[in-house]
């Protein structure tokens, strides 16, 4: 019987302790995702800014001499559509992961979503090229690939951090996130959320206003 009780008690300890050890990975991870997403932030915050500063200080936008780039609304907007939709994805994804449901769908519907938005600015910077509009074309053209390959590089980076939860949940039981990997599943659908809301204001402070 003392020997039931003892190794009862061990189990627990080691339950315990495994909880301890995720909790403490969960807040280290939730502190690193604040940081670099602070960082993040005033990083396209500061692009931004001067972009803005750019473009009111000069008389014209495109400025005098430089002729209005193509719009390519289709590929914008479908960009735009995509990074929301990934957002919304991720969001259901971490609203599953909480409550131990099958996240695989809104998973695989976020990383759809990144890659259909790569696609669609990679096809706009194409087209903006084959219309004579290259990144040495004028200030106007050399903003919009800075800021646009900048974001995508972010993009590439979420969809990277997505297979870190993606790979879990696809082995896990039902497509549960495991419980070690809920604050990385936070900490990701915060990075997106980041991503999306800067390329929004890229959206309209560049190519509608």
């Amino acid at each position: 019987m003392s020997d039931v009780l003892l190794a009862t008690g061990g189990a627990a300890k080691a339950v315990d302790a495994r909880s301890g050890s995720d909790a403490a990975r969960g807040a280290t991870t939730s502190i690193g995702m604040i940081v670099a997403l602070s960082a993040l932030g005033m990083t396209f915050a500061a692009m931004l800014l001067a972009y803005a500063i750019v473009r009111t200080q000069s008389p014209a936008w495109p400025p005098p001499g430089e002729a209005p780039l193509p719009p390519q609304w289709g590929w914008r907007v479908l960009a735009t559509a995509a990074s929301i939709a990934g957002s919304v994805a991720m969001a259901g994804t971490a609203r599953r992961a909480r409550t131990g449901r099958d996240a695989r769908r809104p998973l695989a519907a976020a990383a759809g979503s990144g890659l259909v938005f790569l696609a669609a600015q990679a096809a706009a910077l194409v087209a903006l090229g084959r219309a004579g509009a290259g990144p040495g074309a004028g200030l106007a053209a050399s903003v919009v690939y800075a800021l646009c390959s900048f974001h995508a590089l972010h993009v590439v980076a979420a969809l990277l951090a997505l297979t870190s939860v993606l790979g879990p949940a696809w082995a896990g039981a039902r497509g549960a996130v495991p419980l070690a990997r809920l604050a990385r599943v936070d900490a990701v659908a915060a990075f997106w959320h980041l991503v999306t809301a800067v390329w929004c204001v890229v959206f309209l402070g560049v190519f509608v206003l």
